[in-house]
């Protein structure tokens, strides 16, 4: 594969996102559906283009020496297919959405757009500036996002916290490069591997050990991992909800798979056991995000904000993978991005059909449980779409999250962390109390007075496009759980 041909998917977005930019700027009267329906082309051909350069030999970009800026490979492939699709489910759901809500910006669909390339260029990074310039192409627009409700002092609140709280992780993330680059002469993953087993450069490995945990620290932040998840809740419930789940599902993943990366990469182990602090640390991380993850959503009154936690708890089952790949654990990378594919669909499909019901007209005032009562017998479609999601997010079989939570917890077994596994396992189920208690308020609750009056709902192209294909999403990759596993498996090796 050539140059040219391995960076096909990043121009197909980047000349997607100038044309909507341009669009919007010289239109007198811009069609907003004809803007959606722009960035989902582009992230369907984007998605294409992925899907037919897996199983291509390996290409790697912008050398600089024994230093690989861009690593062009099924594991990068693999995980940029799934931010396209978490791209393009946020686009879809988004017509219905910002319409009623009075934000409906041609720049929202540029700016998911422009955030998706910084992810692809996140989950393909060889080095830590590489990896850098994506996440912070990646969170510019995301921070953007978060702000687009501006007649809502939640929203404003949100997007301050949101940019205060990734500043923060951003120092951290700095600081520790500054510190690896200071012990290793390189940013490399490789490098930085080579002078982990070098036993010449002993003196340095106190720095290097302290520029590590503080890069794991700032990925502490973006993935919302416990005790670096306050920013959570109060961003995703102050977000537009299309984007709210756009930063559950696409900036999670990019997150993760980098972290993936960097542990597979970077940190291989060292000859000492004793010294490879990172796995105590992200164990302990895993532990605490599952456990405070999952007892917070248990305690919220609003759907959004126990959705907001939901995706903490994710995070932790997340990182137990992360800890399997840790301790050499080859198919724990596979189960990552299984996981992660399954997860996408699911949360971006709830998500929609919150975002749905908050805006249909008379719909209701409030988030919480109660103010969605009844909805099962007024909208039975979007009540059965958002019950295979709640009970996919539970991981009760056949779904994909099923599939993802056991093929998580059998690396970890594997990988001799077997006590993790079983800490999984109990937080999956604390969570399947909360979940259901989504369909007991659709299904077993009277109407809600918070309703003014019978509801007709005419179904958005959009929105009915994107609700069926989260929803196969989340059927196929249960029901053929092998096909995609394959994939992922072979993606890294494992």
């Amino acid at each position: 594969m050539d140059i040219l041909s391995a960076l096909l998917p990043f121009f197909v977005l980047l000349v997607v996102g100038a044309l909507l930019l341009m669009y919007e700027v010289f239109a007198e009267e811009p069609d907003r559906g004809w803007i959606a329906n722009l960035g989902s082309v582009g992230f369907l051909l984007a998605g294409f283009l992925l899907v037919g350069q897996l199983g291509d030999p390996s290409v790697g970009l912008f050398e600089r020496g024994p230093v690989t800026a861009i690593m062009v490979d099924d594991f990068g492939r693999a995980a940029s297919l799934v931010c396209v699709l978490a791209g393009l489910l946020a686009t879809l759901f988004t017509p219905v959405y910002s319409r009623k809500a009075g934000h409906d910006h041609g720049e929202y669909y540029a700016l998911i757009v422009f955030a998706v390339m910084g992810m692809m260029v996140m989950v393909m990074s060889g080095d830590l500036i590489t990896f850098f310039v994506g996440l912070e192409t990646m969170s510019v627009g995301v921070y953007c996002l978060t702000c687009l409700r501006s007649e809502d002092r939640r929203s404003s609140e949100a997007a301050l916290k949101y940019f205060l709280m990734g500043a923060f992780a951003t120092g951290f993330l700095l600081f520790g490069i500054a510190f690896i680059y200071g012990a290793t002469a390189s940013v490399g993953y490789g490098e930085i591997a080579r002078s982990l087993r070098d036993p010449s450069g002993d003196g340095h490995l106190p720095i290097l050990l302290l520029g590590i945990l503080l890069v794991l620290i700032g990925f502490g932040f973006k993935v919302a991992a416990v005790p670096f998840h306050m920013w959570a809740p109060d961003t995703y419930e102050g977000a537009p909800t299309p984007v709210a789940g756009f930063m559950a599902a696409g900036v999670k993943a990019a997150a993760f798979v980098s972290l993936m990366r960097l542990v597979v990469g970077a940190l291989p182990g060292l000859e000492a056991p004793d010294q490879m602090l990172w796995i105590p640390f992200l164990s302990g991380l895993a532990v605490l995000t599952i456990l405070f993850g999952n007892l917070l959503a248990l305690a919220q009154p609003s759907i959004k904000r126990m959705l907001a936690y939901s995706s903490v708890s994710h995070a932790g089952y997340l990182l137990i993978a992360v800890v399997a790949a840790a301790k050499g654990e080859a198919s724990a990378p596979g189960a990552l991005l299984y996981y992660l594919s399954g997860y996408t669909f699911m949360t971006l499909g709830a998500f929609g059909v919150l975002g749905i019901l908050e805006r249909i007209d008379g719909g209701p005032s409030s988030e919480r449980y109660e103010a969605f009562a009844g909805v099962g017998h007024r909208h039975p479609a979007l009540a059965l779409a958002m019950a295979l999601f709640m009970v996919a997010m539970g991981g009760l079989p056949p779904t994909a999250g099923f599939f993802g939570k056991l093929y998580v917890f059998s690396s970890a077994v594997r990988a001799g962390e077997t006590w993790l596994a079983l800490v999984g396992v109990f937080g999956s189920l604390i969570s399947i109390v909360y979940y259901l208690r989504v369909l007991v308020a659709f299904y077993m609750r009277e109407d809600s007075p918070a309703y003014s009056r019978a509801l007709s709902f005419k179904p958005s192209p959009h929105a009915g496009i994107g609700l069926a294909l989260a929803a196969l999403g989340v059927v196929a990759l249960g029901v053929w759980p092998g096909t995609w596993l394959d994939v992922t498996r072979a993606a890294l090796g494992g």
